[in-house]
Order: C-alpha cells, then sequence, then structure tokens
C-alpha cells in the first residue's frame, strides 16, 4: 500500500508541475503584445490618442501592404506616354478600386506624413526603408532622399503672412523673386 501511495504522490506531483508550467506558459501568452488591429489603430487616431510603436508597425505594414498591390498600376501608368490611353485609364481605376479595400489608407499615409522618422524605432525605419521604394508607400518626415529646389523657399501653405514679394508658380511652390510695379 505504501509503494502504490508513493507513486501516487509522485504521479500527482509531476501533474501538477506540468499544469503549473502550462499555466505560466499560457499567462506569458497572454500578457506578450500583440500587434494592434488597423481598426484599433484607426480608433486611436480618430480619439486623437498617442501612437504607440507598434501601432506604427501596424501603419507601416498596412500602407506597404497596399503600396505593394498598387505598384504594378503605377509601373503601368508610367509606362504609357500620357493620360489618355486606355491602359492609363484602366490603372488609374485598379487604383481607385484598391483604395476602397484599404478603407483606411488615407488616414494612415497621414499619420506617416505627420511623424518624423527619427521618432519611429529602429526596426519600423528599417521597415519603411524597405518599402521607400514603393511609389505609393508614404514617408514620413526625414525619410527618403531630400528632392527639394534650392530655389524654392516654402510651399504655398507656408508662404508668409506678407506674400506681396512672393509669386506662386508651379505646383504649390513658393519662389523667392521680387515684382517690381511699373
Amino acid at each position: 500500500m505504501k509503494k502504490e501511495n508513493s507513486r501516487f504522490h509522485a504521479l500527482t506531483a509531476g501533474a501538477i508541475k506540468t499544469l503549473c508550467m502550462a499555466a505560466v506558459c499560457l499567462l506569458f501568452a497572454m500578457c506578450a503584445q500583440k500587434d494592434a488591429t488597423p481598426d484599433e489603430v484607426a480608433k486611436k487616431i480618430d480619439a486623437k490618442e498617442a501612437l504607440t510603436q507598434k501601432d506604427y508597425k501596424t501603419i507601416i505594414d498596412y500602407c506597404g501592404d497596399y503600396s505593394k498591390e498598387v505598384q504594378k498600376y503605377y509601373d503601368i501608368i508610367n509606362a504609357q506616354p500620357n493620360d489618355s490611353t486606355a491602359e492609363y485609364t484602366r490603372a488609374a481605376s485598379d487604383i481607385a478600386e484598391q483604395q476602397t479595400k484599404y478603407k483606411y489608407i488615407d488616414m494612415f499615409r497621414q499619420a506617416l506624413f505627420n511623424i518624423d522618422e527619427s521618432q519611429l524605432d529602429d526596426a519600423n525605419r528599417k521597415k519603411v526603408s524597405e518599402l521607400s521604394k514603393y511609389e505609393s508607400f508614404p514617408l514620413p518626415g526625414g525619410a527618403g532622399v531630400a528632392l527639394e529646389d534650392p530655389n524654392v523657399v516654402g510651399m504655398i501653405e507656408e508662404m508668409p503672412a506678407d506674400s506681396s514679394a512672393v509669386i506662386a508658380t508651379g505646383d504649390g511652390e513658393a519662389v523667392d523673386q521680387q515684382v517690381k510695379n511699373k
């Protein structure tokens, strides 16, 4: 009887240890932070809550998936001699269709435009760098190649209050030129 009793206690102790280890693993898995869903991030943006690095990872992944998907259409558009070809029109229509599938694309693009790249962690900066090759991927401030024209002193939205000495030319560029009255 004593032998059976000691075996029972040994089996029970082993089972208890196994159950405890399983409970610890389950608790650890439940506590590990998962990536935020696009819906969760969109709600935070709407509520004007601060975004975490995990939120930015979700935004970057979402914009990256969209950009990869529509790049084939941009390639078609860029190969056209003008915007009147049937291929151009079809590709532009396909891009518009993709935008309806990615309902948060405009919101998430704006969120990336509004953050400076230096505020992203290393993993997110690396991902931005990898995705910057796609034409429609939005770059945060300070990311990518600076394509600024040295003659442009600001964008039209940044025009000084006294704009009498500034002429707007081109696509919203404020060019520093003096206007002489005759």
